[in-house]
């Protein structure tokens, strides 16, 4: 399990949900320009940023709890 703080320090909102490593993904929210939100993580679930943009964006992330963890970048 781990917790995450996230700041979409970005001029385009982004996609922000969890994906349980068995399938599937839930608790979706979409994180406005210069909002931040804080989510609670289950055990054995990625929490996925998406940019449904064709533009660059960036989020600031501050991850606690299991420190463990492992970060993957699709384009």
């Amino acid at each position: 399990k781990f917790k995450v703080q996230l700041k979409n320090i970005s001029t385009k909102p982004v996609e922000v949900y969890r994906a349980p490593l068995g399938g599937g993904k839930h608790s979706g929210m979409t994180v406005a320009p210069n909002t931040s939100v804080t989510v609670k993580v289950e055990s054995n679930t990625a929490l996925v940023v998406e940019n449904a943009s064709n533009e660059t964006v960036s989020v600031q992330l501050k991850v606690t709890g299991d420190v463990g963890l492992s970060m993957n970048y699709k384009k």
